[in-house]
């Protein structure tokens, strides 16, 4: 029976160089590995890991964290960009896609490439001893618009009612979930589950990534079944030598046995 386990969470913009405004990831992997590797994480809960390449270079630079837990596409990489590192044994993960989600309103051409995005993303789930870990990537609202009347809103919906669907039996659930913790949608995400950043609600997108005039939200989550202490924001501060470790900020709480 497990008794605390620290879990932490961050979108490591696996990109390719050309799409991403950040250094490669081999090298920002070398530097915020450091500081996982020197922290008391258990469980490091990452997303976009895009390819075989990207993965090589988190495991380079995690090697107190030998258990990599991730379902394989046909080309190697994680399917989703979704991996698990934990520095004890994991179980058999599986991966659940949001293929079949997609937007219901806007162009043919909108709900059509959302959909194809929705079916590379989905909820990474894995087994501990004594605890079960979930890591997801809800599609990315590129409207900045988390209104009822958004374009968005009734797919994200439909995502959340897929993840739910699964983490009924987790103990902590993170990631990026690309929901504002201050839009409608935010009761519908946590549910009946405890959010230890709920009171701070801080910024986990660097807003000098947003367009001109956007301001921050929350969008990234732990969210935990029983109670959770240390609730932590990870590299809020740049990095020697590679500034940002990410576009996104990452965070980190120790979770109770609920």
């Amino acid at each position: 029976m497990w008794i605390v386990l620290r879990v932490a969470t961050l979108n490591v913009c696996g990109l390719p160089p050309l799409l991403s405004r950040l250094p490669p990831l081999d090298r920002r992997a070398a530097a915020f590995g450091r500081v996982v590797e020197d922290s008391d994480v258990d469980v490091f809960n990452v997303q976009e890991v895009w390819g075989r390449r990207a993965l090589g270079a988190l495991r380079r630079a995690l090697p107190s964290f030998p258990h990599v837990a991730f379902v394989p596409t046909s080309g190697g990489g994680p399917s989703g960009g979704l991996v698990t590192f934990s520095r004890t044994p994991t179980g058999r993960p599986a991966f659940h896609s949001f293929r079949g989600t997609a937007p219901r309103t806007s162009t043919a051409l909108f709900r059509a490439r959302r959909a194809l995005n929705a079916r590379r993303q989905g909820i990474l789930s894995v087994p501990l001893d004594g605890a079960h870990v979930v890591n997801t990537h809800l599609t990315s609202n590129r409207d900045g618009d988390w209104t009822t009347e958004s374009r968005y809103y009734q797919f994200h919906c439909d995502q959340l009612d897929r993840l739910h669907s699964v983490i009924q039996g987790a103990s902590v659930v993170t990631g990026d979930f690309n929901i504002a913790a201050d839009s409608p949608l935010y009761p519908r995400l946590v549910g009946d589950w405890h959010d230890p950043f709920a009171e701070s609600d801080p910024i986990t997108y660097h807003p000098e990534f947003l367009p001109a005039g956007a301001r921050g939200h929350r969008i990234d989550y732990v969210l935990t079944r029983g109670d959770a202490t240390a609730a932590e924001v990870l590299f809020a501060e740049r990095l020697p030598s590679v500034g940002w470790a990410s576009d996104h900020l990452g965070l980190a709480a120790t979770v109770l046995p609920g």
